[in-house]
């Protein structure tokens, strides 16, 4: 009777480091049966330390060999099969623990590609759904083994007549565990896509406060020198008034005692003849003779 482990590697303790993952070659999620896959981690921070640790998702016979098990910054499952499924991430002697990937290796004739890093928000992604003898299939070329359904988290997303469903604008919420099925073929592995914020540019990032105080500065200086401008005008206007004011009482003062000296009637105006009602005028005149 055969006996089977559980092979179970995970690291409890471990810190875990934000957008970093294990590269997986080639560059998908899903895997045939038989496929060569490549585990590395040694290009994670530049850093050759760390070293590839798997958690497996079915249980191995004792007598099989244990893939990726020795400490290395990479390994190559060659040939992979179903029992090879589960997660595989990057861990190092200072306790720090890249994320996660989720490999599915399967027996069936149909996969999935997702991408092993996440998708960045307002990209765009192209999920092939593939069948294991796809020259086989092309030769055929009947519509029955060219139609395939998509699903999202169990819901049935789309039917299309190709074999790629495209995600343009990639938001949030399009994260999520996807497969696909061909008619008369079956259907793929179940697989999460991974969605993740852009990266702020370097010109984007926050100015050092040193910056922020020097453009602080610069700014008071504007708006005094704006409000000392505005200052002096309104006293400049006030001045001008001013003097126009004065000139204009001392010549309606003399044009007053002028009219008062020959009229004997006080003039409040410059032009007091002019102004001076019409019954009024002949009094006027007979004082002035």
């Amino acid at each position: 009777m055969n006996m089977f482990v559980l092979l179970i590697e995970h690291s409890y303790t471990a810190q875990k480091i934000d957008g970093a993952f294990p590269y997986i070659f080639p560059e998908r999620l899903q895997f045939f049966e038989y496929e060569s896959v490549t585990v590395q981690c040694k290009l994670i921070d530049g850093v050759n330390a760390w070293r590839v640790m798997k958690g497996l998702h079915k249980a191995r016979p004792t007598n099989s060999s244990d893939i990726c098990s020795s400490p290395a910054p990479s390994c190559t499952i060659k040939p992979a099969l179903e029992r090879h499924s589960g997660e595989y991430w990057c861990e190092n002697d200072q306790g720090k623990r890249s994320g996660a990937v989720n490999i599915s290796v399967t027996a069936s004739l149909v996969i999935l590609e997702i991408p092993t890093q996440p998708v960045v928000e307002g990209s765009d992604v192209t999920l092939p759904c593939i069948h294991k003898e796809t020259e086989l299939i092309a030769k055929l070329k009947t519509e029955l083994n060219h139609i395939r359904d998509f699903y999202k988290n169990g819901f049935h997303l789309m039917t299309l007549y190709s074999s790629n469903m495209a995600i343009l604008n990639v938001t949030k919420a399009d994260e999520g565990y996807y497969k696909c099925s061909i008619s008369g073929a079956g259907e793929s592995p179940e697989s999460w896509l991974a969605v993740s914020k852009p990266l702020k540019a370097p010109n984007e990032e926050s100015p050092p406060v040193q910056c922020q105080q020097s453009k602080t500065v610069v700014l008071e200086s504007a708006v005094k020198a704006a409000l000392l401008a505005l200052l002096s005008a309104v006293i400049g206007v006030i001045l001008y008034k001013i003097k126009q004011g004065s000139n204009c009482f001392f010549s309606e003062e003399r044009t007053h005692d002028s009219q008062q000296a020959k009229t004997g009637f006080p003039c409040l105006l410059p032009d007091c003849w002019r102004w001076t009602p019409a019954p009024l005028r002949p009094m006027m005149e007979e004082a002035d003779r």
